[in-house]
């Protein structure tokens, strides 16, 4: 598995301490430290750190796309091809620095990029931090009196702004069937192949852009096709899939950590259930293909399907599972190290071998796709009979 991350908690370990309570004297500990930790100002810390160049640092060399840098993946999780890095940095609302993967989601501050890269506590990734840019400890003699900050509670769901990302990905499920979502509509039905009414039970949408549809803060800023992920009625997360990327620039817009959390894996409801098994797919697109045949399916999102987390999650579905990933190096090893953690949860699936592409692919080239999803499923090896060892 790849670096915890700490965004909720570094903060308690770089914040001021309070004063050693007195003593039976009457007078303070001698150490002007708390427990001997050195006190770091966070703020004045990152505010000290230029991003862009840590990155150079840590994850080499930024690529050129267009005026941007890119930077590839630290998550260990994350397979890359390396011909498009998928990690860039911008600045906040807030004027704070921050890095975002747009293929599988992660990013944050500098903090989090010392985490990712070197491992370890919040309190080491911010000493790295200090020795880099010359910062010394403060003592608790020269604490300044800190700015109250209003407590940030996520709902349960992990979405800062349920309502908001309720109503965009709601507006733009309706717009897909207007005028304005054509574009959209065709890509989806045309060039995927996915049928309307899998389309709509889905909540799938049409974003045409920040001018002409509001959106929540974090929601990328770009047009696109809008891949909810619904839970008990609600949308908690929301991919963006741009149908014509410029350059090197990515497909897939994931929304920032602050928004939501990356749920690590979306469902795709068929109109109709025709088959009690649930097909696991690499992301929302073949998710949908194997609702268009009658399927429960569950799309990984990313590069997920290396995390010991998604097949946690897979374990609790009552239902028999079979891993259809994409037919290649990197689906196919993913595909194995998941099956092998469900087999430790006595959850054994069975493997698809689709020989090549992915499973939108094999929808779009047959005729009559629910009877040739049908035969795949069928010829999926058990996994009972296959030499499955984490890490191939």
């Amino acid at each position: 598995m790849g670096p915890v991350r700490h965004r909720r908690t570094h903060a308690r370990h770089c914040s001021r301490h309070r004063p050693r309570r007195r003593g039976r004297r009457g007078r303070r500990g001698r150490r002007g430290r708390r427990g001997g930790v050195a006190v770091y100002d966070r703020d004045a810390l990152l505010a000290a750190t230029d991003l862009r160049a840590l990155a150079n640092d840590l994850l080499g060399p930024g690529k050129r796309s267009g005026r941007l840098a890119m930077w590839s993946c630290p998550s260990e999780q994350h397979a890359q091809t390396g011909r498009t890095p998928p990690v860039s940095v911008f600045n906040s609302r807030r004027g704070e620095q921050r890095w975002r993967c747009h293929g599988c989601g992660d990013g944050g501050t500098a903090i989090d990029l010392v985490l990712a890269v070197r491992g370890g506590t919040p309190r080491d990734a911010l000493d790295f931090l200090a020795q880099r840019a010359g910062h010394r400890a403060q003592l608790d003699q020269q604490r300044p009196q800190r700015r109250p900050t209003k407590p940030r509670a996520l709902p349960p769901s992990g979405c800062s702004d349920q309502q908001g990302l309720d109503r965009y990905v709601n507006d733009c499920a309706a717009r897909l069937w207007s005028p304005e979502g054509i574009t959209a509509r065709r890509w989806l039905t045309n060039t995927r192949g996915l049928p309307a009414d899998v389309l709509a039970c889905n909540r799938v949408g049409a974003d045409p852009g920040p001018r002409r549809q509001e959106r929540p803060d974090g929601m990328p800023r770009a047009a696109g096709v809008v891949l909810p992920v619904v839970d008990n009625g609600h949308s908690v997360y929301a991919q963006l899939r741009v149908i014509r990327p410029a350059g090197d620039r990515p497909r897939y817009l994931n929304p920032t950590g602050e928004l939501a959390t990356n749920p690590r894996v979306v469902r795709a409801r068929p109109t109709e259930v025709r088959h009690p098994e649930v097909v696991v797919t690499e992301g929302a697109i073949d998710a949908l293909s194997a609702a268009a045949a009658g399927y429960r399916a569950v799309g990984v999102l990313s590069a997920a399907y290396r995390d010991e987390a998604v097949a946690v999650a897979l374990a609790k579905l009552p239902y028999p599972l079979v891993l259809a990933l994409d037919a290649d190096d990197a689906g196919r090893s993913g595909a194995r190290r998941l099956a092998t953690f469900l087999a430790a949860r006595q959850r054994p699936a069975a493997l698809v071998d689709l020989g090549n592409g992915d499973l939108n692919d094999a929808m779009r080239r047959c005729d009559d796709w629910p009877q040739q999803m049908a035969t795949i499923v069928a010829a999926a090896a058990p996994t009972s009979r296959l030499d499955l060892a984490v890490g191939t």
